[in-house]
This record gives C-alpha cells, structure tokens and sequence, in this order.
C-alpha cells in the first residue's frame, strides 16, 4: 500500500513537472525555445540536436546563399533590448532554496511582463502550478527581494511601496503616502494630504520628492546597445488570391535520439536500463509538446487570419477588435492559453513584423453602431491631447464629446479616463504646469 502511494506521489509530481514545462515552452518563442532545448541537450545524452547546427555550418560555408534564404523566408529583425527576465534569472541561481521553489520562482519571473510587473495572484499561481500556498508566497517573496527593487509587484502602488521598503535612509511619511492615502497623490491633492497626515507642507514636499524620484516601471531600465535579432515565429503571405501561414522552423533545432544511446535501452543492467527509459521518457515528452506547440500556435494563427483578413490585404488601419476569448472559445481552451500563445511571439505580414498581441483590441461602438478598436481610439485621443491648448488642457468629459462631434465614437468619460491612465497619460489638472 505504502510503495503503490509513494509511486503514485512520483507520477503526479512528475506531471505536475511535465505540465510546467509544457505550459512555459508554449510561451517561448522561437530563439527562447532554441535556448531550451539546446539546454535540455546538455542534460540528457539521449537528445541529439539535427537541422540547426547543419544550417549553422551552411550559413559559414555560404553566407551569401544563406542569407537570400532568410531573407526569401524568414525576415530577421534587429532591436536595443535585454530582458528583465535574463536579468532575475541569472540572480536566483545564487540563491540556496529547494528545486520546487526555484521552479515557480522562474515561473513568475517569465511570466512577467516587460515592465516588471506580475498580473496573477498567489492563489492563481498555486492553482496553476499544482503548488501549495506557502511555496507560492515564499518565491513572490523572493522575487520581489530582487534587483532593481520593485519588480514582482501587481501594481504601481505595490511597486512603488517595495522600493521605499528598501531605500537606506527609510522615508515614513512616504511610505504612509504610498500605503494609505495613494488616491490623494496620484490626484496631487496636496491639502488633503497635509492634512490627513498632520505635516507641514515642507515634510510632504521631501515625501513627494522621494516618491516621485522612484522608478513605477522596474523593468524598463534594462536596455542594452547590443542589438537582439528578432525572428519571427510565423509568416503570413499573399498568394495569388490567398493566404497561407507558414511555420518558421528554420531558426530552431531538430530534437533527434541519439541512437547510440537508445540501444542500452536493451541493456541487461537494470540501473543502465532504467536511467536510459527515463532520459528516452523525457525525450518522447520533449517531441509530443513541442508538437502540440506548434498546433496550437498554427490554429491560433490561423484564426487570427480569418478575423483580421482585412488587416493582411488592406493594412493596419483595418486592424478590427478581436478579443483573447473570442479566439479561446473557437478552440474550446482558456483564455490563458491564448495569452501564452501569443507572449512574445512575432508574425511576418505583408506589411512588416507584427507582435501577435497586437491583433487583439476590445471594441468600442460608434454613432453608426459600427466597431471601432480602442487601440484606434487611444489614438485618436492621444492626437486630442497632444494638439490641446496646455494652459487650457481637455478635461476627459470634453474629450469624450470631441470623439463624438469628430469621429463619431460614444464613450463615456470614465471610459476616456480608463484610456488614458492606460497611456500613462495625467489628468487635465495635471498636465499644466505645477506652480
């Protein structure tokens, strides 16, 4: 009874496991699941990597050839950027703590987005990774103890009360600004602060100076000079009077077995035997997820095409809504599943590289009950903004009457306020010039 419930324990651990990855690799693109599996490689004998190291060759052998290919097929792109998640990663692995919290630890340091921010609760985490609760609170801890101070917050308000936790010389009163009267400084309600908190106008304003002197977006301080090539995922082509999706699999290895190390499987030492079955379970995992990878990418993709076939002929501006679940419900999974999908992952279209996040917009009703995206909205009220008069700036209810005398477009104003916090983007109050 003990042996059959210890070994149960195993297969669910180790699924447990096996559904991690799997969940993580979808979220690779294609250079970070190069990465992987050339790790993966390191790690167990029996992976042999085909395709890419032959392409690698080709490429030194004839550049020139190689090079026409790519630019036929596949476009490379160059952009300024490192990753905070390279960054955090690289600093947990000094750090003595057991292999299941490191797990979920790298977890929620790729899963965060490229400000520094973290979007699911440590219930949603648990619930995700099969973990317990106090595994969950203890690698947030962690994270959040990370350099620059921080990242891991869901919030600006948490973000901002992470680094004033960890400033030398601590600020109280800014804490206390931070902690219980957030409202009354994103307002800039100075009176209400002074008076809430009982200080002179002096003590605030060194409060203020040493909020304002933090940084909301972690994340965005990491940027490099070294140029990172990004290559698209998938490319969308016109073709006569059609579309057609192709897979980039070029830019990624080709996950063989060793043969070599197959044949012990046959082996008579059963602790040969049995480490071989276990790397070749491994392998055979590796290929049936990056196969079910690769279909869920292809159908993602192409179900965007259908919904945005205008976008692919026509161009950008007929970008129309499309929501994550209005794709998750055509294929029967969740949200979240799309999310991960489209993380990071790049698309060659007619007209240049598009992130596959782009194609997604909520919609927003006009006068002639026709949809308009908010990404288009945004736009447009950004261009009122930006054209505003600074010692008369646009309160949110004038703007949301201009989107309609001009475009036609019915919003309330809390909506053209939602909007424009989006696009960090201050109230009218606060884009005049404090005195």
């Amino acid at each position: 009874m003990k042996a059959s419930l210890l070994q149960e324990q195993s297969l669910r651990l180790a699924m447990t496991q096996e559904l991690r990855q799997a969940i993580t690799m979808l979220q690779y693109n294609v250079q970070e699941l190069s990465e992987f599996l050339y790790e993966q490689s390191l790690e167990n004998p029996l992976i042999e990597l085909g395709g890419f190291e032959r392409e690698k060759k080709k490429s030194s052998n004839n550049s020139k050839s190689t090079s026409k290919q790519v630019e036929n097929q596949m476009e490379i792109y160059s952009v300024d950027s490192t990753t905070i998640q390279q960054h955090l990663l690289n600093q947990i692995q000094y750090y003595k703590i057991d292999e299941e919290e490191r797990k979920v630890a790298s977890f929620i340091i790729m899963n965060m987005d490229g400000n520094g921010y973290l979007q699911e609760t440590n219930e949603e985490l648990a619930e995700l990774l099969s973990a317990h609760i106090h595994v969950v609170d203890r690698s947030v801890e962690l994270v959040q103890s990370l350099e620059p101070a921080g990242v891991g917050a869901r919030n600006i308000q948490e973000c901002l009360t992470l680094q004033l936790k960890r400033l030398q010389r601590r600020n109280g009163l800014a804490e206390e600004v931070v902690e219980d009267h957030f409202a009354y400084f994103v307002k800039k309600d100075w009176r209400k602060l002074v008076q809430v908190l009982k200080c002179s106008n002096e003590e605030l304003q060194s409060a203020v100076n040493c909020i304002t002197s933090l940084q909301p977006k972690p994340g965005l301080a990491f940027s490099s000079d070294k140029p990172l090539y990004i290559v698209p995922d998938m490319a969308v082509k016109k073709e006569d009077d059609r579309l057609v999706l192709q897979m980039n699999e070029r830019n990624m290895p080709r996950i063989e077995i060793h043969s070599e190390y197959s044949a012990l499987l046959n082996n008579s030492e059963s602790e040969v035997a049995s480490y071989v079955s276990e790397k070749y379970q491994h392998v055979q995992w590796i290929m049936r997820s990056l196969k079910q990878r690769k279909q869920t990418l292809l159908q993602v993709m192409t179900i965007i095409m259908e919904k945005q076939r205008d976008f692919f002929w026509k161009g950008p501006e007929y970008l129309r809504p499309l929501a994550l679940k209005e794709v998750a419900e055509e294929l029967s999974v969740h949200e979240s599943t799309i999310s991960r999908a489209t993380r990071n992952k790049y698309v060659q279209t007619p007209h240049g590289l598009f992130e596959m996040k782009s194609f997604f917009s909520n919609a927003v009703s006009t006068t002639e009950d026709e949809a308009v995206s908010t990404k288009r909205v945004k736009q447009f009220i950004q261009t009122l903004i930006g054209a505003e008069d600074k010692k008369k700036p646009l309160s949110d209810q004038k703007i949301s009457k201009l989107l309609e005398e001009e475009h036609e477009i019915v919003i309330s104003r809390r909506t053209v306020a939602k909007y424009r916090e989006q696009m960090h983007i201050p109230a009218s109050s606060l884009r005049k010039t404090i005195g």
